[in-house]
């Protein structure tokens, strides 16, 4: 699925500035932005990146030069399609919180502990959108296209967004009135697993290989597993300097992404 980012200007200097020219000076950011500003660039620039997602994304189930255009305009790709959209709202809705600072944005989107993280997001963002060219282009390996497979793969995507939803309303409020006000967050999805988001993030990948049929959304998802096992043991770290033994005995009875295994 579509991973948003805070503000992809900030993050794409941030990067460049500590790992490709690490000797120059960092140019110095205004502190005293408000709000509204930086909500305007963040919001405009990620809106038209999710529009011209979705529009390449139709482009590619469209059958150019068929009687047809429309045939792989299924209850599948239309139900994913749908599913994004609904997610990316409601992403961009109770994310809001984290674009009242510079400050907070570093901290809500992980930039202070992994610098990566946004490039690994951007590259299978992009990425993504080939599975729809599989799905209405390429087929190729047309043997994955079974109902049996893709009707479970629309369900979990179902479930999938709806958990990330519930999820994105807890981790709102924990930027909510500044970082001073941060608690440990232990209730909601919290309290069955470490990490919802991003256990959420893995099932909606797995969800999308199956309903749109695609070895590349396998290859995708199988990445996007790598990706976030290696944030978590960097935020976990960072977590753990943030509220030290409270943490450690929450992390001893909490799994990391699936209740009682791991």
């Amino acid at each position: 699925m579509p991973r948003q980012s805070p503000d992809l200007f900030f993050q794409a200097r941030e990067f460049f500035q500590d790992n490709i020219f690490p000797g120059r000076a960092r140019v110095p950011v205004r502190k005293a932005a408000t709000r509204p500003t930086v909500f305007t660039k963040s919001f405009l620039l990620t809106l038209l990146c999710g529009l011209a997602w979705f529009a390449t994304a139709l482009c590619a189930l469209w059958q150019w030069h068929s009687v047809t255009p429309w045939s792989e305009f299924d209850v599948f790709s239309v139900g994913l399609i749908l599913l994004l959209g609904i997610w990316s709202i409601s992403t961009a809705h109770f994310h809001r919180e984290m674009f009242q600072s510079r400050e907070i944005m570093l901290e809500a989107s992980g930039v202070n502990f992994d610098k990566l993280m946004f490039f690994w997001i951007d590259l299978f963002a992009a990425a993504e959108v080939l599975v729809f060219f599989d799905y209405g282009q390429w087929h190729l390996v047309p043997q994955l296209r079974q109902p049996y497979l893709q009707i479970p793969g629309l369900a979990l995507c179902i479930a999938g967004t709806a958990w990330l939803i519930w999820t994105d309303v807890y981790l709102s409020r924990q930027f909510r009135g500044g970082l001073q006000d941060r608690k440990m967050m232990n209730q909601g999805p919290y309290r069955f697993v470490r990490h919802p988001r991003y256990a959420g993030l893995i099932v909606c990948s797995v969800a999308l290989a199956l309903a749109l049929a695609s070895v590349i959304a396998w290859a995708l998802a199988i990445g996007w597993i790598w990706v976030n096992v290696r944030r978590v043991d960097l935020e976990e770290d960072h977590l753990r300097g943030l509220f030290g033994a409270k943490y450690d005995r929450y992390a001893a009875r909490t799994a990391r992404f699936i209740p009682g295994i791991y």
